[in-house]
């Protein structure tokens, strides 16, 4: 009889002992994870926001997150690439991703992302930021344009009515609202946001940074030079202003008009004013614009699978419209959420998004963009200081372009 009972508890304690390891946790995977998208208190909470939804749904992963200054953040990247150390996910400036794929530092998520049912959906500017030589090294994260704003009021009291859609519009439009205290358009024109005032103009003149040296380049140059020089419409200081500057400007109504991207709505709500954004104006070869935004990029020796999960789900999710939306400040870009009321988050979106089908990414122009850059900012800005003339400006950008693309 003991005998028995000391069998059956020993069969019981198995039966408790097997019981517990079927409800011990999973094994726990922890994924690396690095932005620099703590720029503002709005953009830090919603990626926060859109890490814990995951980990409530997976509980068996671990996300770390480090997000640094964009400065610091490009050191960091840099460092691991040349080291092969690289995060099992970063949310990149989509102008980051060739040099990061051919430092050897990104896993090709090519065959992933053409068996990925959403990734068809993607608009097709959107879904080239992600590619490099043929092959999808990233996933689309927040999508940007610029759009032109402008003052409801000033308008008014200019005699407007409707937006310029058209250099020409632009041009006297700009002279129409300029006064002795606002200037009429404003535009950041410092180091790179130069070029990302110049590269939409030149592709509206029906150019591009390879033809150099055509009469849209000159065309493009000139427009630019008229509205600062020659109408004095825009202010000579603007070569030493950012974005962010020239959106100061214009919440203050030293502005009319200014071109900007979305990540400004919040801004210039807050500000109370009466305002609208509008697509930029057309140029002899029709609309474009610059797309802009970040792209996730896996790390080639990281956990690829799991990082894979990840962002699918996150792109994904139905509920995470407020955090790309009013958080981060992100535009619709598949065709699946291009209506979709739930990406309204502003009345001013579709000004912006109106944009996105004729926005060009600057993927195109490979690993050596940023130098690209450099060299179209310093251009533009011996033009606009009378150190050069268009034609000859042109002609050194050119030979150091051509260089650079080789």
């Amino acid at each position: 009889m003991r005998g028995r009972a000391l069998l059956l508890a020993a069969a019981l304690f198995a039966a408790g002992a097997c019981n517990a390891e079927q409800v011990e946790p999973p094994e726990q995977v922890t994924l690396t994870w690095w932005d620099y998208l703590n720029h503002s208190p709005m953009a830090d909470q919603a990626v926060d926001s859109l890490l814990t939804r995951y980990r409530q749904e997976h509980p068996g992963v671990r996300i770390e997150r480090t997000s640094l200054p964009r400065a610091e953040f490009q050191a960091k990247l840099a460092e691991a690439t040349a080291s092969g150390v690289f995060p099992d996910i970063a949310a990149v400036d989509t102008t980051d991703l060739p040099r990061l794929a051919e430092g050897g530092a990104l896993a090709d998520v090519t065959d992933r992302f053409d068996r990925w049912d959403v990734g068809d959906r993607f608009l097709p500017p959107v879904r080239d930021s992600v590619v490099h030589e043929g092959r999808v090294h990233g996933v689309p994260l927040r999508t940007t344009t610029s759009a032109l704003v402008y003052h409801r009021d000033h308008f008014t009291a200019a005699g407007l009515t409707d937006p310029p859609t058209t250099w020409e519009g632009l041009r006297a439009a700009a002279k129409a609202l300029t006064t002795a205290d606002r200037s009429g358009l404003c535009f950041g024109a410092k180091d790179d946001d130069l070029t990302a005032t110049l590269l939409p103009l030149l592709w509206q003149a029906g150019g591009d940074v390879t033809d150099l040296g055509d009469q849209a380049s000159l065309d493009a140059l000139a427009h630019l030079d008229g509205l600062v020089n020659t109408d004095r419409s825009t202010p000579a200081d603007v070569l030493g202003w950012t974005d962010a500057d020239a959106r100061q400007r214009f919440t203050e109504g030293r502005c009319a008009m200014a071109v900007t991207g979305p990540a400004a709505i919040p801004e210039l709500n807050q500000a109370g004013l009466d305002w609208a954004a509008a697509p930029l104006p057309d140029g002899a070869a029709g609309a474009a614009g610059l797309l802009g935004g970040e792209t996730w990029v896996i790390g080639r020796h990281g956990r690829v699978d799991q990082a894979w999960d990840v962002l699918t789900w996150l792109a994904e999710h139905p509920d995470n419209t407020t955090e790309f939306g009013g958080g981060l400040g992100a535009l619709p870009n598949r065709t699946d959420t291009a209506d979709d009321l739930a990406w309204q988050w502003d009345p001013n979106v579709p000004g912006f998004t109106s944009g996105l089908g004729s926005a060009r990414n600057r993927t195109a122009y490979g690993a050596k963009y940023p130098e690209v850059s450099r060299a179209l900012a310093t251009m533009a800005t011996r033009v606009l200081t009378g150190e050069r003339r268009p034609d000859q400006a042109i002609a050194e950008a050119r030979a150091e372009i051509d260089r650079l693309l080789r």
